[in-house]
């Protein structure tokens, strides 16, 4: 990202990376979430996020079954399923989630792994299947032949295991030869090498773009696009009006009334409240901002401010807050 900020917490339609993931696990009612770090941001990601998480260090960088290893000590008698997420793919739904935990319990599978279609496949490991369809193998992007990373079948990093053959099963992993690293997908070889066929299911995600992951500032903007259209098509589907939503931006914890119609150049940010039946914008923005019912405001900027019903606010009104309660000042 270069960036002094670390990268789980650069914002996402008003939310850290991390939060959006977070908040997607909570969904699940996990019975403990863990979160591991590297050394040098585990007191700001704490201190962004607070104790309803556990924290871990990864002191070295040694790959993603060393990383999950480093939560074993608190995780391993806690749950029967454990699910291993990325800290940079924010895009993952709750209900995608929840069918994967649900297809290896189905199935009684070792191993469930999300995977999606990627056109090119740059960057990710592939998913090898025999004749068959069965999975056998992930192949690390590095560690592909030819052939291998022709394959679009990618995965998408969100694995799903049985916890009493995990915990034990990632002390049998080898260091990569090409980077020295572990792999959590090389549990897959060794799942079906245990129990045979079937040990190890796969399910396509049912919207790749779930599982795109941030690497950078482009990224970071293509996610917070796709982010903001699920949020419109959210507000929409619930009965707000948008005239223009390539010009319509809501942060993931506003909320807005029925009947109310967001006009082009609106911005919604923060903890904002939109009441029902309100006309906001044109190039309106609001930041933590009360707007009680029907009412207008239109090329205002206002942070921190209660807009009492039927009030009509602008244009070129700039409002903050007067620092005594629910008040505007113009």
């Amino acid at each position: 990202m270069r960036s002094a900020l670390p990268k789980v917490l650069h914002p996402l339609c008003g939310r850290p990376l991390l939060g959006h993931i977070l908040a997607t696990v909570e969904a699940l009612q996990p019975a403990v979430s863990t979160v591991v770090l590297a050394p040098d941001v585990l007191d700001t990601v704490r201190t962004r996020f607070g104790d309803a998480y556990r924290y871990v260090v990864q002191a070295e960088r040694l790959g993603t079954g060393h990383a999950t290893l480093q939560a074993r000590s608190i995780m391993r008698e806690a749950c029967d399923d454990v699910l291993v997420l990325v800290g940079d793919a924010p895009l993952i739904r709750s209900a995608t989630l929840q069918q994967l935990v649900a297809w290896r319990r189905k199935h009684g599978a070792l191993v469930a792994l999300l995977s999606f279609t990627a056109d090119p496949p740059t960057g990710y490991g592939r998913v090898i299947r025999d004749a068959e369809g069965n999975v056998t193998a992930i192949v690390e992007e590095r560690d592909a032949t030819d052939a291998q990373r022709a394959i679009t079948e990618v995965s998408s990093g969100i694995l799903c295991f049985d916890a009493a053959w995990m915990w034990p099963a990632l002390d049998r992993l080898q260091r990569s030869p090409v980077k020295g690293e572990y792999y959590l997908t090389d549990l897959v070889a060794l799942a079906i090498a245990d129990h045979g066929v079937g040990a190890v299911q796969a399910i396509l995600a049912p919207d790749p773009t779930e599982a795109l992951g941030v690497n950078d500032r482009v990224q970071l903007a293509q996610a917070e696009r796709i982010m903001r259209l699920r949020l419109l098509d959210a507000l929409m589907r619930g009965g707000v009006t948008i005239i223009d939503p390539a010009t319509t931006y809501v942060d993931v914890d506003v909320t807005v009334g029925q009947d109310t119609t967001l006009l082009p150049g609106t911005m919604l940010r923060g903890s904002t409240r939109v009441g029902a039946r309100c006309t906001i914008g044109p190039y309106t923005s609001l930041i933590d901002t009360i707007v009680a019912d029907e009412a207008h405001v239109r090329y205002t900027f206002a942070e921190g401010v209660a807009i009492p019903a039927r009030a009509v606010v602008g244009p070129f009104a700039y409002l903050r807050s007067a620092g005594t309660g629910n008040m505007y000042q113009a």
